[in-house]
C-alpha cells in the first residue's frame, strides 16, 4: 500500500477553514496509508474541538513558536490602531485596509509569519519519510511557508512533491504586499513551482494566472481540483433563527468588505416596516472587528448580529436555519472561488450572490442561482433583497441544479485528487 504525508500548518482543534480541505481529502481518500504533519499551536486564537481527523491517519504535531507572542501587548494595540477618516461610509470601507501591524508581518516574514515553523516541521517530515518509507508528500496552502518545507524535502531526499495551492501566492488579490515583499515572495514561488513534480489548484482561474505569469510552467503540470463540501457536515440540528434570517459565514478583510450590503439592508430596513421588525443579519466572522465598526457607524447592531468565529459544526447549523445566505466577492477577486460557496450550495439555501463576473459567477449559474448582482450595486442588490423577501413571504422556495451541486462534494473531489496525482505521475 503506498503511503502519503500531508503537510498542512493548519487543522484541529486549530478552528481554520484553511485545515478543512485537507481534514476532508484525508477523510475520503481511499487505499492508501496517510499520514498528516502539522502544528502544535496552543495560544491560537479560534479553537474547534468539534472538527475530528480521521482515525485512519498518522498525525505527527510539531510545535509552532509564534513570533508574534513577543510583541508587548500595548504595541500590539499600537500597531493595531487605524486612523479615523472622515468619508462616505461607502468609500471608507469598500477595502478594508490592513492595519500596520499586518503591513509590517508581509515586510518582516518572507513568504508569512509561519516561517518559523518550517525548520522543526522539516526535521521531522525528512525523518517519519525514512522512517515509514513515505511515497508522496502533498505541501497545502496557505501559509505558504508550508511549501517550503517540501522544496527543503525535494532537494534533500528527492521525495515526490505536490504543491496544493489553496489561495495564490504573490498573485493574491487580497494581500496587500508592498512591492518588494511582492518580489521577494515571487522568487521563493518560483522555486517551488519549478522544483515540484505536480500542482495542485483549486479553481480554472488559478491555473490560467499561473500559467501566464510563470512561463516556464505548462499545463500538463497544473490540476484542478475544486473546494467542495462535506455532505455528511449537514447531517446536525439546524439554527432556530426567527424571521427572515440572512447568514454569512467567514471573514471580511481587504475586498471582502460587508459595507456594500449592508447598506442595501440599511436602505430597505428604512423603507420597509414589515422587513424592518422581520429581517435579521448573522455575521459569523473571525476579524469581527472588521464587521463591528461598520456596523455601529450605520447604526445597525439592532439588526446585525456578529457572532465572532464559531466551530465549524456551529456554522454548519446556522447555514441550515437561515432564511437566506450572503455570499460576497470583491471586484479585483475575480479569479477566486470563495469556500463557503460550495458549503452554501451544498445546504441547498436560498442564496443572494454578490460577485463580479468570473468563475465563481460561473459556477453559482451553473448550479441554479440566480439571485446574482454586482457587489458593489448596492440598488440593486436592495431591490434583490426585496424580491427575495416578497418570495419568502409568500412561502417560494428556489430549486438547484443537485447533480451539478454534486460534483463538488468532497467524496467526489477525493477521487479526482487521486486520479490528478496518477495522472500527474506522482503516484
Amino acid at each position: 500500500m503506498k503511503k502519503i504525508l500531508f503537510v498542512s500548518f493548519f487543522s484541529p482543534p486549530i478552528g481554520s477553514g484553511g485545515g478543512e480541505r485537507v481534514i476532508k481529502l484525508l477523510k475520503y481518500i481511499k487505499d492508501y496509508e496517510k499520514y498528516l504533519l502539522t502544528s502544535d499551536y496552543p495560544t491560537y486564537k479560534y479553537r474547534d474541538d468539534s472538527s475530528r481527523i480521521p482515525e485512519d491517519v498518522k498525525v505527527i504535531r510539531v510545535k509552532f513558536k509564534d513570533p508574534r507572542i513577543f510583541i508587548p501587548k500595548f504595541l500590539y494595540r499600537v500597531l493595531k490602531r487605524e486612523k479615523k477618516e472622515e468619508k462616505d461610509i461607502l468609500d471608507k470601507y469598500r477595502v478594508l485596509k490592513s492595519s500596520l501591524l499586518t503591513k509590517l508581518r508581509l515586510k518582516l516574514f518572507i513568504p508569512d509569519d509561519k516561517i518559523k515553523w518550517v525548520k522543526d516541521a522539516f526535521k521531522e517530515a525528512k525523518k517519519i519519510i525514512e522512517k515509514e518509507k513515505i511515497n508522496i508528500v502533498i505541501t497545502s496552502g496557505p501559509p505558504h511557508s508550508t511549501h517550503l518545507i517540501g522544496l527543503n524535502l525535494k532537494k534533500r531526499i528527492n521525495i515526490k512533491w505536490v504543491m496544493d495551492l489553496r489561495d495564490l501566492w504573490s498573485e493574491n488579490p487580497f494581500i496587500e504586499y508592498s512591492l518588494s515583499s511582492k518580489i521577494k515572495n515571487r522568487k521563493v514561488e518560483e522555486k517551488c513551482l519549478k522544483e515540484c513534480d505536480l500542482i495542485v489548484v483549486v479553481t480554472e482561474s488559478f491555473k490560467k494566472v499561473l500559467l501566464k505569469e510563470f512561463a516556464f510552467l505548462n499545463e500538463n503540470k497544473i490540476k484542478i481540483v475544486y473546494g467542495g463540501f462535506d455532505k455528511k457536515d449537514f447531517e446536525v440540528e439546524s439554527k432556530k433563527l426567527d424571521g427572515f434570517s440572512i447568514s454569512y459565514i467567514g471573514s471580511f478583510y481587504s475586498l471582502q468588505t460587508p459595507v456594500f450590503f449592508l447598506k442595501a439592508f440599511q436602505l430597505l430596513i428604512n423603507e420597509n416596516e414589515k422587513f424592518k421588525k422581520d429581517a435579521k443579519v448573522y455575521i459569523l466572522s473571525p476579524f469581527e472587528e472588521n464587521v463591528k465598526k461598520i456596523v455601529d457607524e450605520m447604526n445597525l447592531s439592532d439588526f446585525v448580529k456578529i457572532s465572532g468565529f464559531l466551530p465549524h459544526k456551529d456554522a454548519i447549523s446556522y447555514i441550515l436555519g437561515s432564511s437566506l445566505l450572503f455570499l460576497f466577492l470583491g471586484r479585483g477577486g475575480e479569479v477566486t472561488v470563495p469556500q463557503k460557496t460550495f458549503e452554501y450550495l451544498g445546504s441547498g439555501r436560498r442564496i443572494i450572490a454578490l460577485v463580479p463576473d468570473g468563475e465563481c459567477k460561473d459556477i453559482l449559474s451553473r448550479c441554479g442561482v440566480k439571485d446574482i448582482v454586482e457587489p458593489d450595486d448596492v440598488d440593486k442588490i436592495k431591490e434583490t433583497l426585496k424580491k427575495i423577501y416578497l418570495d419568502y413571504l409568500n412561502g417560494v422556495e428556489v430549486k438547484y441544479n443537485k447533480e451539478e451541486i454534486d460534483k463538488f462534494s468532497m467524496e467526489n473531489l477525493s477521487k479526482i485528487f487521486i486520479e490528478s496525482l496518477k495522472e500527474g505521475g506522482v503516484l
